[in-house]
């Protein structure tokens, strides 16, 4: 099935941009999002170089490729001044599967800028090719990643420092590069001496070596900046700040770039350099990439402008990408051949605003806009006849309204409706229907009853039912969830539909068969009984009764119990909020635990596993794991200090991103995890259950914000002492390894 235009898909990510001939073309790419909040923006620092550009009033046409990676459409870059990357390195680096493809365009004479990890290149030939493109790069074993304030004063007679002043920024700036042999054609543009305490870690990976220390203790100064020209032709630049988002804001900092950009795409340099604007907070924290995989946050209108080709407001078929072709019918009001700019991007607007963007130019919750969108999305499915195309755009009104109750439908849905519930295609009838509920329709709901109860439905049809009757708040489907328990295969689904719809005798229901539950559906029930007080108390008289370990409860869920039954719960669980020990002492316990000795015998991949049990429902590492704490891949991993501290008191320092926030909603339900996205009708939820939890905000009674992390304290103290041993092995390796069984 083709994802929705209207969601801003893959099907809009293959948009390629016809650029005036008088512009340089200036191509962004961006990886996927690798730290937490604020650090490695890609795609957002990305944007605000290229919106400085735009504004600049230069002969430049820059253009951020609307998708995380390297351009699907091979046309994006052809006719590129110069290339811009922004991404994870070494073998997550996006060029690392079109080295020869790259290298060709290279060989044209296109320049290079490559930002912050994107400077490092496995040994070998990405190595080999990135001396070849920008004259130096960041070697994994040679060079080193701390942060430090690094002061620059004095800058070199180039066109890249045309209009910078001295100034001085606190990032993860990488020094020690390896250069091409004897610096030839290269020119050192950021030079300082880091200080001692940079170099504070063990000699290991990015962390320290021999060469390095020496280099620094004789005082020689080190390159973080350079510019290549190279012997064929074409420019690069390599950058190693921008670790840290707000650094963006540093004036100095961000016209280096900027003129870098226009240096290498080969456009004359302002002898005050590139000028633009200091972001304001607010613009800093637009378009954030977040942790969650694969989010695509960038507005309707880049997308859909990047194919208007003449600058007419206009997208005619022959302009319009591979991806929209399928939708151009439908798209086509007047049906002369043109897509009018501004009512394709109300629609594609609608969908992205609801499920949040900060940089969205359409208000959020204006009634207006929502029934303009509304009845255009409508008006387009009434036209369009091939089913796959029907099936993408209601997918991307459910998108859109998504959690919401009872919304007026537009006049049309009607008569739209007949005919999509007449479609031979199977998920236009149920998507049409399910997009019925909410709007209203009694039919469609008694439809989804029966779909429920039906067990010749499949699976799937009866699933999507169910989650559709919660969503709407059925009262009757209250009564299908217990014999739903007797099918193992929507069992845990009708398990947590009672968190979902108030039931007096869900506890007795749930505990009557806990014993003789699986480990999975047992977590679902505690989990389950822990969204409500009447829920709460049941299962706290069971756990006084011996009915039900108390170390069946994880800490996650204590968290809950302990909201709404305070002291009661303490005094049979303990108290969750007190740090099971002074968190120096705990510490200082592990160190002598974790020594070098022991690390070089303890097996990563055992400490893999047990990163899995422990630690994998809420981090991603090497692109697998949850995405409700930050993805570790990128972190500090190599400092044991690092380590120690957030395993230890993680709510230590919780990034803003990152805090718990508990939710009570009016019919008494209570979730804790933390925000994935939030607009003015709705705040949706990433909790350890569940990815996305929505949450109407006229459903919210109390709204809090805990100081404590997600993450519960004392993780390591229920380890075995290898365990630990094995699992800090694993978090400082730098590529990942295989399970041991």
């Amino acid at each position: 099935m083709y994802r929705s235009c209207l969601s801003l898909g893959i099907s809009l990510l293959f948009a390629s941009q016809s650029f005036a001939e008088e512009k340089a073309k200036i191509v962004f790419l961006s990886g996927t999002p690798s730290h937490g909040r604020m650090s490695h923006e890609h795609r957002a620092g990305n944007m605000i170089l290229a919106e400085a550009l735009q504004r600049s009033g230069l002969a430049v046409d820059p253009y951020v490729v609307p998708h995380y990676g390297y351009p699907k459409d091979k046309k994006i870059l052809e006719g590129a001044a110069t290339v811009v990357i922004f991404c994870t390195g070494h073998r997550g680096h996006i060029l690392r599967p079109h080295l020869d493809e790259f290298d060709a365009l290279m060989k044209k004479g296109t320049g290079v800028v490559m930002i912050h990890w994107a400077t490092e290149a496995e040994k070998g030939k990405p190595g080999k090719k990135f001396l070849e493109w920008m004259g130096g790069f960041c070697d994994l074993d040679w060079s080193v990643n701390p942060h430090w304030t690094a002061h620059f004063k004095d800058f070199p007679k180039h066109p890249i420092c045309n209009g910078v002043k001295p100034f001085s920024v606190n990032d993860e700036w990488y020094y020690h590069m390896r250069f091409v042999e004897d610096q030839k054609g290269l020119t050192p543009i950021l030079s300082d001496l880091p200080p001692a305490e940079s170099l504070r870690r063990k000699d290991g990976p990015r962390s320290g070596n021999p060469t390095v220390r020496k280099a620094v203790a004789a005082g020689r100064k080190q390159t973080v900046a350079w510019a290549y020209q190279r012997p064929g032709g074409g420019r690069g630049f390599g950058f190693t700040g921008a670790h840290n988002h707000d650094s963006w804001r540093n004036d100095g900092f961000r016209k280096t770039v900027l003129n870098a950009i226009l240096w290498t795409a080969q456009v004359e340099v302002p002898a005050g350099g590139c000028p633009s604007q200091t972001p304001s907070k607010k613009t800093i924290e637009q378009n954030l990439d977040g942790s969650k995989k694969g989010a695509q946050k960038v507005t309707a209108k880049q997308i859909l402008t990047s194919m208007d080709a003449n600058r007419d407001g206009k997208i005619s078929k022959d302009e319009a990408s591979e991806g929209l072709k399928p939708f151009f019918d439908g798209l086509d009001a007047n049906k002369d051949g043109v897509i009018d700019l501004k009512e394709a991007q109300v629609i594609a607007d609608f969908s992205n605003n609801q499920q949040t963007t900060k940089s969205a130019k359409v208000p959020r919750g204006s009634p207006k806009d929502e029934e303009k969108a509304l009845r255009l999305l409508v008006v387009t499915l009434g036209r369009v006849e091939d089913s796959r195309v029907q099936a993408s755009l209601l997918e991307g009104m459910l998108t859109g309204l998504a959690g919401r109750r009872n919304v007026a439908p537009p006049k049309a849905w009607t008569r739209v409706a007949t005919k999509l519930g007449k479609s031979s295609n199977p998920d236009v009838r149920e998507l049409s229907s399910e997009l019925s509920q909410i709007f209203g329709d009694e039919a469609a709901t008694a439809r989804a009853l029966e779909t429920v109860k039906n067990k010749s439905a499949t699976t799937a049809q009866r699933r999507r039912a169910l989650h559709s009757l919660l969503t709407q708040k059925n009262e009757q489907v209250s009564g299908l969830l217990e014999p739903l328990l007797d099918e193992p295969e929507l069992r845990r689904d009708a398990i947590r539909g009672f968190a979902a719809i108030e039931n007096a005798d869900a506890p007795a229901i749930l505990l009557a068969r806990y014993k003789k539950s699986t480990v999975q559906d047992r977590k679902a029930v505690i989990e389950t009984l822990a969204t409500r007080k009447q829920y709460a108390e049941a299962l706290l008289d069971s756990i006084k009764a011996k009915q039900i370990p108390s170390s069946d409860v994880p800490a996650h869920v204590a968290r809950s119990l302990d909201f709404m039954l305070g002291e009661a719960f303490a005094k049979v669980f303990g108290d969750v909020r007190k740090l099971s020990a002074n968190r120096t002492t705990l510490i200082e316990k592990y160190k002598k635990l974790i020594t070098d000795d022991a690390l070089e015998s303890a097996d990563a991949s055992k400490g893999r596993a047990v990163f899995n049990k422990t630690c994998a429902s809420c981090h991603v590492i090497y692109g697998t794991g949850g995405n409700i704490g930050p993805d570790l891949t990128g972190s500090n991993r190599a400092n044991l200090d690092y380590i120690l501290l957030n395993s230890v008191d993680p709510s230590y320092d919780v990034p803003e991103g990152y805090k718990m926030v508990i939710v009570q909603t009016v019919d008494g339900r209570v979730l804790n995890g933390v925000i994935a996205e939030e607009n003015a009708q709705r705040v949706i939820l990433k909790t350890v259950q569940q990815p996305r939890v929505v949450i109407l905000k006229e459903d919210i009674e109390v709204r809090s914000v805990s100081k404590k992390s997600i993450m519960p304290d004392g993780q390591l103290e229920q380890m075995k002492p290898q365990e630990v041993i094995d699992l800090v092995r694993y978090l400082q390796t730098v590529e990942q390894v295989e399970v041991k069984k």
